[in-house]
């Protein structure tokens, strides 16, 4: 399957396995788990930016690399060996819905350059001359449209640290996991870390999978990551290392029409999920707080992401309801109030004629006041000249 796909959709598809095999390694929640028992790593707006290496070897065709839009020379048909090699590739796994025991993370991939090299693949199997290398320099950063939703918080940006016994073994889905040893890095954010060093395993016939991941002792956080594959039609190495964790429970990256924008979010409730909708062209929010007390929240959203002439509309959960709304040269401030409780926020930008909006109420008011000034003033004028007539001739 991977070989009919181009580079960008095969490069999807590979990331979003390798993530599901990551949503699956331990996949032990504690017993009876509650909101209240989180592992350290685990809450709305996490996020660990990797530094990623990777390379994957595929076999296709010249005339698919035709289609990708490369310039290859030879017969259309001729089998060749394709290498894509990622450079100065990040790669950023961020929580943005929390509801235990499911997460959804947002996968961003950061400007990158991508080189291929490209071998013909003789009739024997060897690898022929090589028929050209092509470079394609700072591809945009990419926000996969859609989040990949794992079934259990305790994996995304990490694993619960009360899985982490030497020896433990156990198989998830195809695959074998051992938490192996301890292990010390000295190139993460905080300086040294202890951690423990988790293996997964599976083989068969014709596919080979090997998982190494170093997590955080305490956190349970991901530090570095390796992960090698071997299937009939290609062959990948990939190696991720953080350079930057931190929460973002207030700025959500979301994605219209391929362009990336930022949307921010105030509110003195817990935000437990955010969510944006580019077929509706909705932002919705998930929020909690005490019983009995009150919540604000106030959203800013980005006017380049709303189109010309358009408005907002304010739901909490369903119902329409009253809301603020201010702007300045960049941006619009949708606000709203409730009483506590589990509500879903959610704000549509609603599509309107020019009569919706109320500067062109106040132009038009403007325009009747003129008009209707004019003619009051022309009909006086007319009728004390229409007296004034009447007083000569007489």
């Amino acid at each position: 399957m991977l070989k009919s796909l181009p580079p960008y959709s095969r490069r999807t598809y590979l990331i979003l396995i390798s993530l599901i095999f990551l949503c699956q390694i331990f996949f032990i929640p504690p017993e009876k788990s509650t909101p209240d028992q989180f592992p350290p790593a685990v809450t709305l707006g996490r996020y660990n930016l990797f530094q990623d290496k990777y390379w994957t070897i595929e076999s296709e065709t010249v005339q698919q690399l035709r289609s990708q839009g490369y310039n290859i020379t030879g017969n259309a048909n001729q089998h060749v060996q394709a290498t894509y090699t990622y450079l100065g590739y990040t790669l950023r796994s961020k929580i943005v819905k929390l509801s235990w025991p499911n997460a959804t993370l947002e996968i961003t991939e950061g400007t990158h350059d991508l080189n291929l090299t490209v071998h013909k693949i003789m009739d024997n199997g060897t690898i022929g001359e090589r028929l050209g290398s092509f470079l394609k320099s700072n591809l945009p950063q990419y926000i996969h449209p859609y989040p990949l939703t794992v079934e259990d918080p305790d994996i995304g940006v990490g694993f619960d640290p009360s899985a982490f016994t030497i020896g433990n073994t156990f198989n998830v889905s195809l695959l074998t996991y051992t938490v192996d040893r301890t292990e010390t890095l000295d190139n993460t954010p905080w300086g040294e870390n202890n951690t423990y060093v988790c293996a997964g395993y599976f083989a068969n016939a014709t596919h080979s999978y090997t998982w190494t991941t170093w997590c955080d002792a305490r956190s349970g956080l991901f530090l570095k990551h390796v992960a090698e594959s071997n299937t009939p039609t290609s062959i990948s190495y990939e190696e991720q290392e953080i350079i930057e964790t931190g929460i973002e429970n207030d700025r959500f990256d979301v994605l219209q029409n391929g362009q990336s924008y930022q949307v921010f979010v105030d509110t003195n409730s817990t935000l437990t999920g955010f969510e944006f909708d580019s077929s509706a062209d909705k932002v919705s929010l998930t929020i909690d707080g005490p019983s009995g007390t009150s919540g604000i929240c106030n959203i800013t959203i980005p006017k380049s992401l709303v189109p010309a002439g358009y408005g907002f509309e304010v739901h909490v959960d369903e119902q329409k309801v009253n809301h603020t709304l201010t702007e300045d040269a960049n941006n619009y401030y949708v606000g709203t109030s409730y009483q506590h409780s589990t509500h879903t926020i959610t704000v549509n930008i609603v599509g309107g004629t020019l009569w919706t909006q109320w500067w062109i109420w106040a132009i038009a008011i403007t325009a009747i006041a003129i008009l209707a000034g004019t003619i009051y003033f022309s009909k006086k004028r007319h009728h004390g000249s229409h007296r004034s007539h009447r007083r000569t001739h007489s």
